[in-house]
């Protein structure tokens, strides 16, 4: 006797079809027409589903076909598996002639909207046969897609380490303050990350590469980096980690819970690194007479650890609006914050930050163990060679 599994895997695309016509012209004769087959043979079709399946999937009166319950849920599944099919078959065929395919990239917000506008433009005008799908995720959230291969590649800051991706370094932009342009900062030409403390502060959410990245910057924090985590993190990362709800939700493949699992160990491992690059720092500067290793100072309580965002969100375009309405300042790397200014023109300035001078790395998130397809190379290609010449912020460094 065949086990339900092997009975599923008789189920083909022909039954799919045939599963959709019905339900988009609720009579089999219709939709046999449409499809060129017979009405019993269409019949047979879908009664050989139903019996695999082992549920009707629609149901039947003297004048019409509607679907069932499993039927209406299955449906949406149905017509997703038929357009991923073809979409792989078109991107076979373009694939074997050389001229096209579909291209899916994850980015940052800020990548996506300054960056890759114009390298797309001239990309459409040599290949007009390929396609591009564009996702704006955070920086946690492209590594993930490009591990899960739900991107072909990535283009955002660095994360936590994931097994067989890569990141190869594109640019990096400096961090500073976005505020009102009446706001007293608005006129100096540079401010210290130390005079923030006393501010109104917005800002992004712990699920930010911009957030992380400042948190992990701040690692030779007095506390031994545990002031960092704790400013940084809104919640307890080890309380999520921890909590039975959240675990019982993953195991149940609630897809919000098994994120914030991900997220909160990431979190976890992030804080243990900046505590043990924080305890390596403090005892060389012991070593220094209390100064650091570099004659610069000692080991003072890093400014970062001190903003307590009174309001957080996860989007900058709500980040800008915050600022511009002075609910209060934020800080943010120059790229993001030209994409901000685009929401709110002329109600934004940006001043950088320096004392220190901290810079966000933009990089090329790629699977080590996945070849990219020829079109997909050609595109990431273009974007190394034409991103340095656009019109974007003289303080970028390339490479």
């Amino acid at each position: 006797m065949l086990s339900s599994r092997n009975m599923l895997s008789s189920i083909s695309l022909r039954h799919m079809r045939v599963f959709v016509a019905v339900a988009d012209h609720g009579t089999f004769t219709a939709a046999a027409e449409v499809l060129g087959l017979t009405p019993s043979g269409l019949t047979a079709t879908i009664r050989q589903f139903e019996d695999v399946a082992g549920t009707p999937l629609f149901d039947r009166t003297t004048r019409q076909v509607t679907l069932s319950a499993t039927g209406a849920r299955f449906l949406p599944t149905a017509r997703r598996l038929i357009s991923e099919f073809e979409e792989a078959l078109g991107d076979l065929d373009a694939l074997s002639k050389g001229i096209g395919g579909t291209i899916r990239i994850a980015a940052a917000p800020s990548v996506l909207t300054r960056i890759l506008p114009g390298v797309i433009s001239r990309f459409v005008d040599e290949h007009p046969d390929a396609r591009l799908r564009l996702d704006e995720l955070n920086a946690g959230e492209v590594h993930e897609a490009v591990a899960r291969n739900e991107a072909d590649f990535g283009i955002a800051g660095e994360w936590h380490a994931l097994p067989d991706i890569a990141f190869s370094p594109l640019f990096s932009d400096r961090f500073g303050v976005l505020c009102r342009p009446t706001h007293a900062f608005a006129r100096r030409s540079a401010i210290a990350w130390s005079e923030l403390a006393d501010q109104a502060f917005v800002g992004l959410g712990p699920e930010s590469g911009t957030r992380a990245m400042m948190a992990a910057q701040g690692s030779f924090a007095g506390d031994a980096g545990g002031a960092v985590g704790a400013a940084y993190a809104g919640v307890d990362p080890a309380e999520v980690a921890a909590s039975p709800a959240v675990k019982r939700a993953a195991a149940l493949g609630l897809p919000e819970a098994q994120m914030a699992l991900r997220r909160a160990n990431a979190s976890e491992r992030a804080i243990e690194r900046v505590a043990k690059a924080a305890l390596a720092k403090r005892a060389e500067d012991a070593k220094n007479g209390g100064r650091a290793a570099d004659g610069s100072g000692s080991t003072m309580i890093d400014p970062i650890a001190q903003l307590r965002p009174i309001v957080e969100t996860s989007n900058t375009i709500t980040l800008a609006a915050m600022v511009a309405e002075g609910v209060g300042i934020t800080v943010l790397p120059e790229l993001a914050a030209r994409v901000a200014d685009l929401a709110a023109p002329g109600k934004l300035a940006f001043v950088p930050l320096c004392e220190p001078v901290r810079k966000r790395p933009i990089g090329i998130i790629t699977r080590q163990s996945r070849s990219l397809s020829p079109i997909a190379r050609i595109f990431l290609v273009m974007v190394i060679e034409q991103a340095p010449k656009m019109d974007l912020p003289a303080a970028i460094e390339w490479g």
